[in-house]
């Protein structure tokens, strides 16, 4: 299974990272600062991921534009994005769901619950995402 992880937190990738290394998850990980960072791995990838991860504060294209921008792309709006964000906007939550998120998951502060929440997260999606996606 392949994720990319749009965070621009340094801190929050490598806590991330981690976790999926103590839950012993054999995941290849792609991580982008920004949503254009994230388009820029899109449109170049021979392989696509098998999900997106996504915050949705982030500086040049944020979670929402970059939403807006993939959703249009055929070959890009099947991936399942789940937003992964502290964002408690409701405006905002509204138009990711609007936009075609799979699911918006808030990031738990608690270490326990956060490794809980990833555990759940990727056992979930493993299983949902058998297939591999290749760029048109």
């Amino acid at each position: 299974m392949q994720i990319l992880l749009i965070e621009d937190d340094l801190l929050e990738q490598a806590r991330f990272s981690q976790t999926l290394a103590l839950l012993d998850f054999k995941i290849i990980i792609i991580h982008a600062e920004d949503g254009q960072v994230a388009l820029d791995i899109l449109i170049t990838a021979k392989t696509l991921p098998n999900l997106i991860l996504l915050d949705l504060n982030m500086p040049r294209l944020n979670g929402i534009k970059f939403l807006k921008k993939i959703k249009t792309m055929p070959n890009l709006k099947l991936i399942p994005v789940v937003v992964f964000s502290t964002s408690t906007n409701l405006s905002d939550i509204n138009s990711c769901y609007e936009l075609g998120i799979a699911s918006l998951i808030q990031k738990p502060f608690n270490h326990v619950q956060y490794k809980e929440t990833i555990k759940s997260l990727i056992n979930y999606w493993s299983i949902r995402t058998l297939h591999t996606i290749t760029p048109k």
